[in-house]
């Protein structure tokens, strides 16, 4: 399982992830997502190898400022 983190709609940074059900990845990627904020990243997807499991934001149109 990996956490893409995001800057700039490019992958800037990738997190191994255990391997869990999905809401439990989800949890464990936003933890490490907040965990790196003086990184400036705009968000993360999880992807199960192939499989799409979770963005945020939703779209990457603007920098997350925690007011999403």
């Amino acid at each position: 399982m990996r956490c893409y983190l995001i800057r700039a709609n490019k992958i800037e940074g990738v997190e191994f992830l255990d391997n869990a059900p999905d809401d439990d990845l989800i949890k464990e990627a936003e933890a490490r997502f907040r965990e790196r904020a003086d990184q400036n990243y705009d968000g993360f997807e999880v992807w199960d190898g192939k499989r799409f499991v979770y963005r945020f934001p939703a779209q990457w149109r603007e920098a997350y400022d925690g007011r999403h």
